[in-house]
C-alpha cells in the first residue's frame, strides 16, 4: 500500500495529541501568568507594578516591528517550499527572518531613545530602557523560532517552550524574591522577563538542533523576500488582536493612565482573560469541523456546528459571569485591598468575551473561505480603534474608561468581520445560529459530528 492510500489514523492521532498539548499548555500558561501577576503586585506598589507591566507590554508589541511579523507567514512559505523540494527557499525564509532582528534593531533603538526623551516610554531610567530593548529582541527571537518550528512540523519543540517557560521562570523568580524579601524595582521585573525569554530561546534551539541542521549545508534563496515581508505585514493586525491583545490593551492604556491605574486595569483583564480563553478554546475545537463542512459544501452541517459551538460558549460565558459576580471582589482582594477599586472595570471587561460569543467566529469562517482581506479589515479596524478608544476614554474616565475603550474597539472589529461574513458568504456566525439547534432536534437523524 503506498503512502497516498495509507490510513490517516497516525496523522490524525498526532494532530489530536498536538491539539491537546496546545490546550493544556495554554491553560498552564494562563494560570502561571495569573500567578506571577499576583506575585508582582504583592511585591511592588501599584504604581511600580503598573510601570513594569506596561514596559513588558510595550516590549512585546515592539518585537513585532523587529521582524515585520514575517514569521507569521512561515506556514504559507516554508511548508510549500519543503513540499516541492525547494529547501533553499525554506532556508532563505528562516535566515531573512532572523537577520531582520539585527537590521531593525538600530532603527528601533533610535526611535526608542527619542520616545524615552519625550516621555512616551514607561522607562524611568536607562536601566529600564536597556531592559526593554533586551526583552524586545528576545521576544522576537522566541516568537520566530516557534513559528519556524511549527512550519517544519515540530510544533511541540518550538511553541510549547514559548508558552510555558516564560511564565514559569517569572513565577519562580518572583516567588524567590518574595520568599527572600528582596526589594524589587520595575526594571528588575523587566530584566527577569527578558531572561525568561532568553531561556525559552535556549530550550527551543536545544530541542530543534536536528531540525535546523539542514541550514548548515543549504544555500539561501531569498529572492521572494519582498513578498514574505508583505505577507507578514498583512497578517500583523490579526497577530496583535489575538496573541498580543492583552499587551496592546495595557500599552495603550498606559498612554493615558498612571502606573497604579495601569496595574488595576491589567489585573482586571487578567481575571477576564480566563473567560476569553474558554471562548477561544471552543472556537479552536470546532474550527476544523466547520472548515471541513464548508469545504464539502454542507451548509446544514456547518450551521449545526456553529449552533453547537455557540451554545457551549454561551453556557461557559454564563458560568464565568456568575463566578465573577460572586467571587470577583474576593479575587481582586487577593492582589491587595487597593485592587478592589478595579471592580467596575472588571464588570465592563466582561463584555469582551460576551461580544465574542454574540458575534461568533467570523474570523475562522472568513479565513477558511480564503477571505483574508475581510479578516484583515476586521482586525485592522479593531487595532486602530484600540489605539484611539482606550487612551481617549482612559484620559476622560480613568480605569473604567480604558475598559470601555477596550470593549468598544473589540466590538467594532468583531462587528466588521461579522458584517463581511454575512455579506460575502451569506453566513451568520452570531448567536442567531442557535436557531439551527432547534432544527437539528426536529430531525432525529441529524448529526453534528463529522
Amino acid at each position: 500500500m503506498d503512502d497516498a492510500k495509507a490510513p490517516p489514523s497516525r496523522e490524525h492521532r498526532a494532530g489530536l495529541i498536538d491539539s491537546l498539548l496546545l490546550i493544556v499548555a495554554r491553560v498552564g500558561s494562563n494560570l502561571l501568568s495569573l500567578a506571577w501577576t499576583l506575585l508582582l503586585v504583592r511585591l511592588l506598589a501599584p504604581q511600580a507594578a503598573g510601570v513594569a507591566l506596561q514596559a513588558i507590554s510595550v516590549a512585546q508589541i515592539a518585537s513585532i516591528l523587529m521582524t515585520l511579523n514575517m514569521e507569521s507567514g512561515a506556514m504559507r512559505c516554508i511548508v510549500p517550499a519543503r513540499e516541492h523540494g525547494r529547501m533553499a527557499q525554506a532556508a532563505g525564509f528562516i535566515r531573512v527572518n532572523r537577520r531582520l532582528v539585527l537590521l531593525t534593531l538600530p532603527l528601533l533603538a533610535l526611535l526608542g531613545a527619542a520616545a524615552w526623551t519625550t516621555g512616551l516610554l514607561p522607562a524611568e531610567n536607562p536601566q529600564m530602557l536597556a531592559a526593554m530593548a533586551l526583552a524586545m529582541v528576545l521576544v522576537a527571537l522566541a516568537r520566530l523560532t516557534a513559528r519556524h518550528a511549527t512550519a517544519l512540523g515540530v510544533m511541540r519543540k518550538g511553541l510549547l517552550p514559548r508558552l510555558l517557560t516564560g511564565p514559569l521562570v517569572l513565577t519562580l523568580g518572583l516567588s524567590l524574591a518574595w520568599a527572600a524579601g528582596v526589594p524589587l524595582k520595575p526594571w528588575h521585573v523587566v530584566v527577569l522577563f527578558a531572561l525568561s525569554e532568553g531561556l525559552t530561546i535556549l530550550i527551543q534551539n536545544a530541542l530543534l538542533r536536528a531540525d535546523f541542521a539542514f541550514l548548515r549545508d543549504t544555500p539561501s534563496d531569498s529572492r521572494a523576500w519582498r513578498a514574505w515581508m508583505g505577507l507578514g505585514l498583512w497578517l500583523t493586525p490579526g497577530l496583535v488582536m489575538t496573541e498580543y491583545r492583552k499587551a496592546i490593551l495595557i500599552a495603550t492604556a498606559g498612554l493615558a493612565l498612571d502606573g497604579a491605574q495601569v496595574s488595576l486595569f491589567a489585573v482586571a483583564f487578567s481575571i477576564v482573560n480566563f473567560i476569553n480563553f474558554g471562548v477561544v478554546a471552543v472556537d479552536v475545537a470546532f474550527s476544523p469541523r466547520i472548515a471541513q463542512a464548508m469545504a464539502a459544501d454542507q451548509p446544514r452541517r456547518r450551521d449545526r456546528l456553529l449552533a453547537s459551538s455557540a451554545a457551549i460558549k454561551l453556557a461557559g460565558l454564563a458560568l464565568g459571569v456568575v463566578i465573577v459576580l460572586v467571587l470577583g471582589t474576593m479575587a481582586l482582594g487577593w492582589f491587595g485591598p487597593e485592587y478592589r477599586a478595579a471592580w467596575p472595570a472588571l464588570l465592563i471587561l466582561l463584555l469582551i468575551p460576551a461580544l465574542s460569543v454574540a458575534f461568533g467566529p467570523a474570523s475562522v469562517i472568513l479565513a477558511s473561505r480564503g477571505n483574508g482581506r475581510a479578516d484583515f479589515a476586521g482586525n485592522l479596524t479593531g487595532a486602530l480603534a484600540c489605539l484611539v478608544a482606550v487612551p481617549a476614554l482612559g484620559a476622560l474616565y480613568g480605569v473604567t474608561g480604558a475598559a470601555a475603550g477596550a470593549v468598544a474597539s473589540h466590538g467594532l472589529g468583531l462587528a466588521v468581520m461579522n458584517l463581511l461574513c454575512r455579506r460575502r458568504l451569506g453566513i451568520d456566525p452570531s448567536l442567531a445560529s442557535l436557531r439551527h439547534l432547534a432544527g437539528s432536534r426536529a430531525r432525529p437523524g441529524a448529526q453534528v459530528a463529522p
